[in-house]
């Protein structure tokens, strides 16, 4: 079997859940959520788990990867055997606990168990929770290798071992743990990566374990991000943010919102401030506590609280859906977080609206963020209203080799004039060398008189 790669390009398929081989039990967890039409990722993924392929799967946040990788391996599962047989692992602990939600959904009505176990949690609880021979286990990757380590956990009876956000781990560090584990998987029948990338340590690992013989699944991000959400920013000010926002809040104030900041500092200021002025806002960054973090994804997907106000690390791993909002309240720097954040209010294949506040320094960060995602935004004003969009740097006469006054006609002086040469530094006024300026061969002040020469005292 060669590597076979399936393309953005490829028809969407009309089938149904009900048209997959799925046992009743999935069926009947499946008819309970409401759910009858798959995702694209699902699709593919269902149909190269049925062909008995390694699987390579590429697709953006929020597209049900997931239930993807679920849905064929819980089918396979025999329930008559105590012993752990799938292996997930996942690179933080919210995304583990998530994973773990969707497994007692799907499995609702099958005779299984589950376990889920990350760094924070007792090992004496989570070594007493293997004894009772879970069918499916979620991990993060460093508890895996401590329990392999101390010899409580054997993955001789593994057979489908699933690595998800695969090249995030990698941005982590956990490499040399993924290959530890994987090499100890001795009787495995299919294995399943998901990511958003591929980068080059991935392939070497992927060729190490699958050689040619898996299938590629890849759903383009682009034509995704730009059906799927009604993107749209504002110009405001810096110091004016806080008022559009409370603005915009009370405009809104039916929807779910996720506020998005730079900074941890900034997201507890934020939720400070939007609590004072009695708006149901929580924080949420990477220095709570593991315990507070949870607490605060409680509140949300349980509608306890309407406003959540984060750094990105609930833009790319944790799963909060019926988000009607996503407010950037500064533009991200890296345009690929773009993506990640407003994709909080798109899962699956609802729509969703995500507004970004810019004020007049910010603007090429947009153009990136445009560039990168192969896209358009609209620029409102704050009722709304679509407005044509101005360049800011023609707007203010900028250019790459001059610069204009603004108070000014152009030529009028010292500022009316460009740079010319090679180098700013290099070269002079109106083109002369540096040298030949400074020396006297011009005046500063726009006169060609040659400084009169210091006599000596000679």
């Amino acid at each position: 079997m060669t590597k076979k790669e399936i393309t953005e390009e490829a028809s969407l398929d009309a089938r149904v859940f009900k048209d997959f081989e799925l046992n009743k039990y999935l069926q009947q967890a499946l008819d309970e959520k409401g759910y009858e039409t798959p995702t694209e990722i699902q699709i593919k993924t269902l149909d190269a788990f049925w062909s008995g392929n390694n699987i390579v799967g590429q697709s953006q946040t929020g597209t049900g990867k997931t239930a993807a990788f679920l849905l064929p391996v819980l089918n396979s599962l025999d329930t008559q055997k105590r012993a752990p047989q799938v292996l997930i692992l996942a690179p933080t602990r919210e995304l583990a606990h998530q994973i773990r939600d969707e497994v007692f959904t799907l499995s609702k009505y099958m005779y299984m168990k589950s376990m889920c176990a990350f760094w924070g949690q007792s090992k004496r609880r989570q070594i007493e929770q293997l004894e009772k021979w879970p069918q499916v286990i979620i991990w993060t990757v460093g508890r895996v290798k401590d329990l392999i380590d101390m010899k409580k956990l054997k993955l001789s009876d593994i057979e489908y071992f699933i690595l998800d956000e695969v090249d995030r781990m990698l941005d982590m560090w956990f490499i040399d743990e993924i290959d530890y584990i994987w090499s100890r998987c001795l009787n495995l029948k299919q294995s399943l990566t998901f990511s958003a990338t591929i980068p080059l340590e991935l392939k070497d690992l992927l060729n190490r374990y699958m050689g040619d013989s898996y299938e590629s699944i890849k759903v383009a991000p682009q034509k995704i991000v730009a059906s799927k959400v009604d993107h749209m920013f504002m110009e405001v000010a810096s110091f004016k943010k806080f008022d559009v926002l409370k603005w915009m809040l009370k405009d809104h104030n039916e929807h779910k919102t996720i506020i998005f900041a730079e900074t941890k500092k900034l997201v507890d200021d934020l939720a400070q401030q939007l609590t004072a002025d009695w708006f149901d806002a929580i924080a949420l960054h990477g220095d709570m506590d593991q315990r507070d973090r949870f607490k605060t994804l409680k509140k949300i997907k349980n509608n306890d609280l309407r406003i959540l106000v984060a750094t990105d690390v609930a833009a790319r791993w944790l799963n909060m859906n019926q988000i009607d909002l996503v407010i950037n309240f500064e533009v991200p720097r890296d345009p690929e977080s773009y993506v990640h954040r407003i994709w909080r209010t798109a899962r699956a294949w609802a729509e969703g609206k995500a507004v970004m506040f810019v004020s007049w320094d910010e603007y090429s960060a947009v153009h990136s963020i445009e560039k990168r995602n192969k896209m358009t935004i609209k620029k409102v004003d704050h009722e709304g209203n679509e407005v044509q969009r101005t360049d800011q740097k023609r707007r203010w006469g900028w250019g790459r080799w001059k610069w204009r006054s603004r108070y000014r006609k152009p030529g009028s002086g010292w500022w009316g004039y460009r740079w010319r040469g090679n180098s700013r530094w290099g070269w002079g006024y109106k083109g002369k060398p540096r040298s030949w300026w400074w020396s006297g061969g011009g005046s500063r002040w726009g006169s060609s008189t040659r400084r009169p020469q210091r006599r000596s005292s000679r």
